[in-house]
């Protein structure tokens, strides 16, 4: 279990990017609003951070908005492959949340990759989606 004393288990972004994620999970068009909660933007932005193998340092000043009790008993072990997979290193489990680090840093890069492609060019946002997956599974 994470040492709880090493920081805050809520994840964390950069408080420019709150909106991009309220965009694409908040409303009921499934065209336009590709995304059910705010952790599956994380999660799919953490994902494509990793994919391209950056990471952006979050800023100084964040703005907390999912709590790690939020995730589904499913969505962790992705959370924990990707700290895993950077580190190469299992105990990176045992350092308290600094998964979580990891994981925001990837989303942070994540999350611009998500709003160039999917909010930024011609076309509704899930169907941008699916192209944007399919590039990615192409290239990778």
């Amino acid at each position: 279990m994470p040492d709880q004393t090493s920081r805050d288990d809520r994840v964390a972004i950069d408080p420019a990017m709150h909106e991009i994620f309220k965009q694409l999970s908040d409303g009921a068009d499934p065209e336009e609003v590709p995304f059910g909660q705010l952790k599956d933007v994380f999660l799919m932005a953490a994902c494509l951070g990793y994919a391209r193998k950056k990471r952006r340092p979050l800023p100084t000043k964040t703005r907390d908005i999912i709590r790690l009790e939020t995730f589904s008993q499913s969505d962790l072990p992705v959370l924990y492959a990707l700290a895993i997979a950077t580190t190469g290193d299992v105990d990176i489990l045992d350092q308290g949340y600094e998964f979580l680090t990891i994981a925001e840093e990837y989303a942070n890069e994540g999350i611009h990759i998500l709003q160039e492609n999917l909010l930024n060019q011609r076309g509704r946002p899930l169907w941008n989606l699916v192209d944007l997956v399919r590039h990615e599974v192409q290239s990778g």
